[in-house]
C-alpha cells in the first residue's frame, strides 16, 4: 500500500469520510470499520483496507480472496459513478464484510442477489435514457415545424408531426417491453432512441408520398380534409413493419408484373 500525500500510512480506525485514504483518494462513505479492516467506498471503486500489522491479517486477506472472481464479475456491472447505485454498494459492502469475517457462501448469496439487482437498475436506467432521448427528439421536431412555417407545406409539417408523435406512442405503449443491452451506456441508448423517432418520420414521410402518388391508401385523397392522411402518418410511425410491409407488397407486386410482360 502506498502512503498518503501526508506520508502517514492510515490504521482502519483512521479513516473518515471526506478524508483520503492511502491511495489519496476521497472517502465518500463507510460501511464497515473493524480494528483489523476497513470497508468504504471512492467515486468510482468500493474498497477494503487491512492493517498491514494485524494479527488475523492473514486470515482477513485469504477470505477476501475467494471472493475475487465474484466481485470482479459484480464490478464490471456496476456505474463509473457510484453515488447512482448507493443501495445496492451497501448490499456489497456488507457482503465483503460477512466474507472476511469467514461466511463465503452467504456472501456469495448476497452478491449474487446484489447482481440481479444491478441488472434491473441498468435495465431501467437505459429505458429511461432511451425514452427521454425519443421525447427530446420529438419536441425539437415540433418546435422546428412550428417556428418554420413559411418554409414547411402545412400538411406535410402536420405529417412530420404525427409521425414523431406516432413513434413516441409506440414507445409508451411497449415501454415495458423495451429491450435494453446492459452493456450500453448512456450514449448508445439516447442515440438508439433518438434514431426511433428517426425511423417513425421516415416511415411518415413514405406513407405521405404513398398517398400523394395513388400507390397506396389512395382512397384517402377522395376525403377533402387531412385528417385522413394524419392519421395514416401517425399509423406508420407507430407500427414499425406498416412501411416494410407496404414495401414489400409494392416490390411483389412489380415482379410479378414485370414477369408477366
Amino acid at each position: 500500500m502506498t502512503d498518503s500525500p501526508k506520508n502517514k500510512h492510515l490504521k482502519p480506525y483512521d479513516y473518515k469520510i471526506n478524508g483520503l485514504d492511502n491511495d489519496g483518494a476521497t472517502v465518500k462513505k463507510i460501511y464497515a470499520k473493524d480494528p483489523g479492516y476497513v470497508i468504504y467506498r471512492t467515486d468510482t471503486a468500493i474498497r477494503v483496507d487491512m492493517d498491514d500489522d494485524g494479527e488475523k491479517l492473514a486470515t482477513h486477506a485469504k477470505n477476501h480472496y475467494k471472493i475475487g472472481i465474484d466481485l470482479a464479475r459484480i464490478y464490471s456491472w456496476l456505474p463509473e459513478d457510484l453515488s447512482w447505485s448507493e443501495p445496492i454498494n451497501k448490499q456489497i459492502a456488507r457482503a465483503m464484510a460477512t466474507n472476511i469475517a469467514g461466511n463465503y457462501e452467504d456472501a456469495k448469496a448476497m452478491l449474487t442477489h446484489a447482481e440481479a439487482r444491478i441488472k434491473k437498475l441498468k435495465i431501467i436506467q437505459g429505458k429511461i435514457q432511451y425514452t427521454l432521448s425519443a421525447l427530446s427528439v420529438v419536441l425539437f421536431l415540433l418546435f422546428i415545424t412550428f417556428i418554420l412555417p413559411t418554409y414547411i407545406d402545412g400538411v406535410f409539417a402536420k405529417v412530420l408531426q404525427c409521425g414523431a408523435l406516432g413513434g413516441l406512442l409506440s414507445i409508451a405503449v411497449g415501454y415495458n417491453a423495451l429491450e435494453i443491452d446492459i452493456d450500453a451506456n448512456w450514449k448508445t441508448n439516447s442515440l438508439v432512441g433518438g434514431f426511433r423517432i428517426v425511423i417513425a418520420v421516415i416511415a411518415s414521410i413514405f406513407s405521405y408520398l404513398a398517398i400523394q402518388s395513388g400507390l397506396a391508401f389512395s382512397f384517402i385523397q377522395d376525403n377533402e380534409s387531412s385528417y385522413g392522411i394524419l392519421l395514416i402518418a401517425m399509423t406508420a410511425g407507430f407500427a414499425e413493419m406498416l412501411v416494410p410491409n407496404m414495401m414489400g407488397k409494392l416490390s411483389s407486386e412489380n415482379l410479378s408484373a414485370d414477369k408477366n410482360s
